[in-house]
């Protein structure tokens, strides 16, 4: 489960407690948060009470993304011109508690009477484990999550095993020769794998994605190149760097763990890293990364440059958690598009720039996440087939 600030994961379990969804972990929990933080106690209480519900809904009803957006950020300047925008959510009065409580509640989950009546009202699959393997002699073999464990045979003493939703390389690591045509393994839209190559280095493609490698490692140096975005927690290897190649850049290292988000359509190339240390060069100059630092290569200018950011935001996807914060819609769209496969229509561009912050589940129903995004603004999803359609709602 990902890490939370208080306030929002408290919103979260009150939220939980009214629609009777509460786990008896998470009772604990919150009964824990609230002997130790009065806050939690204060807000339950307000947000509990009955007589507050009218109040609520209007609340919702009248929330304003971009408007909330700008009120939160002059606040932030005024107190600290240094603060970050990752700090967004310690914002805090009672009223804007409130409104991330009542946010939170309304839109975490329907009550369960609504759930009960509720109709799909579009079929669009949630993404899952699945890929397609193409050996060197462009073979290919469907991979997915029902695959019951079986062997390919590789040649050279090389076996990859399937086991559903990942693929393990058995036998042969290294090689004093180069292994010439490389081992593919593309993910499409709505899919996700994991990859264990043969020096033991573990990979998680995302969707829309494409890694190639060598059948086997040589002595000098272990190479793939990634189209799209992969987590990698690299084996330590002495003097046999990993080198992970993009269409810009080359990323190595030794041992570590990193992210990197290198989608073709994408403006920006990012890599981001968790543990240990990493070198990002792009042919001209180079930057050595620390942990929570992350490397941005913008495609247009040809600039590389780093930044600190919370990496949860960039690695919780191989956990079953988007996570958001002050994101325009554009974006998580577009992210969302991969994983659901669906084709996203705007027929007002504008909203485009809506920003939103919070996490979705990975594995949620894709109507169920569009009703949380349309109640924090004046949009409406449309779905036809796997076309959707974003409209502003007047007032």
């Amino acid at each position: 489960m990902p890490e939370y600030t208080n306030e929002y994961r408290i919103a979260q379990l009150l939220a939980k407690k009214i629609t009777g969804d509460l786990s008896p972990e998470e009772e604990q929990e919150l009964q824990k948060w609230e002997r130790e933080h009065l806050t939690a106690t204060l807000l339950h209480s307000k947000i509990a009470d009955p007589v507050n519900r009218h109040e609520r809904d209007e609340l919702i009803n009248k929330l304003n993304t971009n408007f909330s957006w700008q009120k939160v950020e002059q606040r932030i300047t005024r107190k600290n011109t240094t603060t970050t925008s990752h700090k967004l959510i310690w914002w805090s009065s009672s009223v804007a508690a409130v409104i991330l409580l009542a946010i939170t509640i309304f839109l975490y989950t329907p009550p369960k009477e609504a759930r009960e009546k509720a109709m799909p009202i579009a079929e669009v699959q949630t993404g899952s484990s699945k890929a397609i393997f193409i050996t060197p002699d462009g073979k290919q073999f469907n991979l997915s999550l029902q695959d019951s464990s079986r062997t390919l045979e590789l040649g050279a003493g090389i076996r990859a095993v399937t086991r559903g939703r990942s693929i393990e390389y058995v036998g042969n690591t290294y090689s004093t020769v180069d292994a010439g045509k490389p081992n593919i393994i593309q993910v499409p839209r709505g899919g996700e794998y994991e990859l264990i190559l043969p020096d033991g280095t573990h990979v998680w493609i995302n969707s829309d994605s494409k890694l190639s490698f060598p059948v086997h490692f040589t002595s000098e140096k272990r190479e793939v190149l990634l189209s799209g975005e992969a987590y990698f927690d690299v084996a330590k290897m002495k003097d046999c760097p990993f080198i992970v190649k993009t269409q810009n850049l080359a990323i190595k290292v030794l041992g570590t763990e990193f992210n990197v988000r290198a989608y073709p359509d994408a403006e920006v190339t990012e890599t981001t890293l968790c543990r240990g240390s990493v070198n990002v060069s792009d042919g001209k100059s180079d930057i050595t990364l620390q942990p929570s630092q992350q490397a941005v290569y913008v495609k247009a200018n040809k600039d590389l440059s780093t930044r600190r950011v919370d990496v949860r935001l960039y690695t919780t996807w191989k956990n079953g958690i988007f996570m958001f914060e002050n994101k325009p819609l554009e974006e998580i769209m577009t992210t969302l598009s991969r994983w659901y496969n669906i084709n996203v229509f705007y027929a007002n561009p504008a909203v485009k720039t809506y920003h939103f912050t919070g996490d979705l589940e990975r594995y949620s129903n894709f109507q169920k996440t569009l009703n949380m995004i349309e109640k924090a603004t004046s949009i409406k999803f449309i779905i036809n087939g796997n076309t959707v359609t974003v409209k502003e709602v007047k007032e």
